[in-house]
Order: C-alpha cells, then structure tokens, then sequence
C-alpha cells in the first residue's frame, strides 16, 4: 500500500538549505557532464585538420565522428548491470579513467584506426557517466532539486561543448588538432580524483539489503525527517514488489514509464542535435562561412546553448516537465523549417548565411530551454527503482545507436539529398516528438521518485 505522507510533508520548510555533503555530490556528479561535452564539442574543431593529415574520407570522418557515440553505446549495454553488481560510484570512477585514457590515445595517434580507437574509448567512458550520473542524482539528491540537480549534469554538458569549441578556435590557425584534445585531459584528470569524494548511492546499497548503510548516507545527504520518509518508502515498495513478484520490463507498472523513457531517449537525437554540435563548422562553412568565421559563430552557438541551460534550470522545478517540453520541442520545429528553407537560398548569398545562423540560434536556444535537460529527468524520475538502471541504459542505448548512425551517414546523406532536405525530415521527427509529449508525457514537478512509482502502480488497477 502506498505511504499516505507526501514528500512535501516531511520538508521543514518550502525548501529546506542543503547540506554541504549533498551540494558536494551534486557539483562532483554533474561535473562528468563536462567531460560529455568536451567528447562531443572537440570533434567540431578538429576535424578539418585531423582530415586533411590523415587524408580522410567522408566516410571515415563520418566514423571519427560517431566513434564515441558508438562506444557509448558498447558502454550502454553493459552499464547498468555492472552498476547494480558494483556500484555506482565504482563505474563512474572507471568511466572518468576511461576518458582519461582515451584521450592520450587520440593526442599522441598515428593514423586514421589510432584515432578511431581513442575516440571509442573515450565514448565508453562518457557512455558509463550518462547512464549512472543521471540516475545516482536521481537516488542521492532531495526531492525538491532533484530537477536542478539533474540538469546541472546538462548545464556542465553544455559547458564543456562550448569550451571544447573555445579551444578550437584558438587552434584552428595552427591546425594542431592533438594539442586541442590532449588539453581536454586537465578536467579529466580533476574528474577522476574528484569521484572518491562522493558516497555510494544510498539506493544501491538499499537494494544490495544494506539497510543502515543506507540510512546511514540518506542522513548524510538529507534532513533527518526527509531520510526516515525516503527509507520507509523504499521498505513499502520492496513490499508491494517482493507481493508482486516480478521484476520483468512488461509489469503493467514497470513498462508504461519505461516506454515513456524509450521513446523520449529516442525522438531527442532525432531533432538533430548532435549534427548542429558535431558538424556545426562543417555546415557553415557549407554555406560560404571560413573556417575562423565558422568556428567563431560556433562558440557563440554553444554560448547560447549554455545561458539557456541556466534559464531551464530555474524553470525545470517551477514550470514543471512537461510545459518545458512542449514549448522546447514546436521552438526547435520552427527553427529546423527556418533552416531547411534558408539552406535552399544560393550559396553566394549574404542573406543565406544570417538566415542559417538566426535558424541555428533558434534551434539551440528551443532545444537548450527544455529536450535538453528534460530527456534526462524523464529517465532518472520515470523508471522504478527495480529496474532503473537497466531502463535507463536500454533507453539510452537506443539514443546513442540513433545518434550514432545520424553522425556517421550524414556527410553521405548531405551530398545526396542536401542540407535543406536533410532539416525538413528532422522536423517532421519534432513534431512527432512534440506531440507525443502531449498525448503520453506526465508531469513529474515536486515528487519523490518512491511517489512517482506509486503513479504507475496506481494505474494498473
């Protein structure tokens, strides 16, 4: 039966002051979305000279580009069972060496399959951190900035795309596309010591039966009240699951929201986001842009991608989930017809060239103020607690292969069919997205994560 106290009840006040430990956990964990960023944004910079040494086809830099999304992906399928067997905090620690290692290889390669080979392990790395930090957040931050907690983890994404294009732009006169990834290590290398500092997930231990451990680190990071309320509502799902007696994914109770994150983790790389981040420069210099000029308005891209994070994150919690998805997912529609329609104007043309970037900024600014952090709540917040993390890395495990196979055709698809054509059917995918979020999407503002699993629970009675 479910708890009749709420999560609101327990709270001290509106919002009670955080604890040192919990704000510590918080900047430790979304810090790894840095390190994300810096994977995605350093390929934008780099590519042309990296091709141009190795003398690259399209093809292969379409695999150069989408190597660490598909390591991402091996990472994916093996993520959320090592983090149920070992712990969160472990993998996590082996991702950031993971990132560490893969950048060496690709600083100090001597071909076309050494890069390929670093960027995969790299991509496994950030792959390990994007399954379990959205989902350690999830179990470790209070309720009432569980929201800001987790897209705190985007805010660093967003930050490292912009500083990976910010040193891009100081190499892209030399050319010397090594020193540009090798750079990259400082954070890596800050990351890595900084994961001994946090504790294990309090969850994890919970459902390994260490149940004063648990407590022991929900007391750690929560008030006293708020972590008696989170315990005892574990020990009344663990109840209603053992009555139950099933973990399997088609449970009315488990398959709802687990297809609600599916299909969400799915339509998000479908609106393109990681073609406008990875081959940003590549397509305005396609419309006539230099390579300093296309790197320029790259950053100013990413800057933007980073402000709008900031703004999401005061309004994740007080317009809620849903409302932020709506109104990101029709701003990113009309931005990818903006461009779709400029991309058809002549090359030589002046007006070509603003309408692309107006088109880019808005793309950017729609997707920035909610796709971009919602996707990751709706994984961490909708699945339960028995089988979260295996939801989260098969959610993720198709967005990464989508994403993958995006990257690594569109250079080809380009010269096929052209840009414009190429913008068109990515806002058809929007639409779908964005009325599927209309139709299917809950709200999730303001519950605890044991609440939000009583909702599902409810609804196949």
């Amino acid at each position: 039966m479910p708890s009749e106290m709420s999560n609101e009840n327990i709270q001290t006040g509106p919002n009670p002051k955080l604890k040192g430990i919990t704000l510590l956990v918080v900047i430790v964990a979304s810090f790894s979305g840095i390190l994300y960023g810096l994977d995605m944004g350093a390929i934008g910079g780099a590519l042309e000279p990296m091709a141009k040494e190795f003398n690259l086809s399209a093809v292969e830099q379409g695999f150069i580009v989408s190597a660490v999304l598909a390591g991402g992906a091996i990472a994916l399928l093996i993520a959320g069972f090592l983090a149920d067997v070992f712990g969160r905090k472990k993998m996590i620690v082996i991702a950031a060496a993971l990132f560490v290692i893969g950048i060496f290889m690709i600083g100090y390669a001597d071909g076309y399959h050494a890069v390929l080979w670093g960027r995969l392990v790299m991509g496994t790395g950030v792959g390990i951190t994007s399954v379990l930090v959205p989902l350690y957040l999830a179990e470790a931050a209070p309720a009432h900035i569980r929201g800001r907690a987790i897209v705190s983890y985007q805010l660093c994404l967003t930050i490292g795309i912009l500083v990976a294009y910010i040193i891009g732009l100081y190499y892209t006169k030399s050319g010397n596309w090594r020193d540009m990834f090798l750079d990259l290590n400082y954070p890596g290398v800050l990351f890595l010591i900084c994961c001994f500092i946090i504790p294990e997930s309090p969850v994890w231990y919970f459902l390994r039966g260490k149940k004063d451990i648990s407590l022991k680190i929900l007391n750690k990071l929560h008030h006293e009240k708020e972590a008696n309320f989170i315990i005892s509502e574990m020990e009344l799902l663990k109840k209603e699951n053992v009555s139950d007696g099933s973990d399997s994914f088609f449970k009315r109770s488990y398959f709802i929201p687990f297809m609600i994150g599916l299909v969400v983790a799915c339509l998000t790389p479908l609106t393109g986001i990681n073609v406008i981040i990875s081959y940003c420069p590549t397509i305005l210099k396609g419309c006539g842009i230099g390579s300093h000029g296309s790197m320029i308005i790259g950053v100013i891209v990413m800057a933007i991608n980073v402000i709008v994070t900031v703004i999401a994150m005061s309004l994740i919690d007080k317009l809620g989930r849903k409302p932020l998805l709506l109104i990101s997912s029709l701003i990113v529609f009309i931005a990818l017809l903006f461009m779709a329609v400029a991309t058809m104007l002549p090359d030589s043309s002046s007006v070509k060239v603003i309408l692309v970037c107006i088109g880019m900024f808005g793309f950017i600014f729609g997707y920035g103020i909610g796709i971009g952090v919602v996707v990751w709540l709706a994984m961490s917040e909708l699945l339960p607690s028995k089988i979260r993390s295996r939801g989260i890395a098969i959610a993720l495990f198709g967005n990464t292969i989508i994403n993958t196979i995006i990257l690594a055709i569109f250079l080809d698809v380009k010269n096929a069919i052209g840009y414009s054509a190429i913008f068109f059917i990515l806002a058809g995918f929007t639409i779908v997205y964005f009325l599927f979020t209309l139709i299917a999407f809950p709200e999730t503002k303001g519950k605890s994560i044991e609440e939000i699993e009583e909702i599902f629970r409810k609804k196949k009675a």
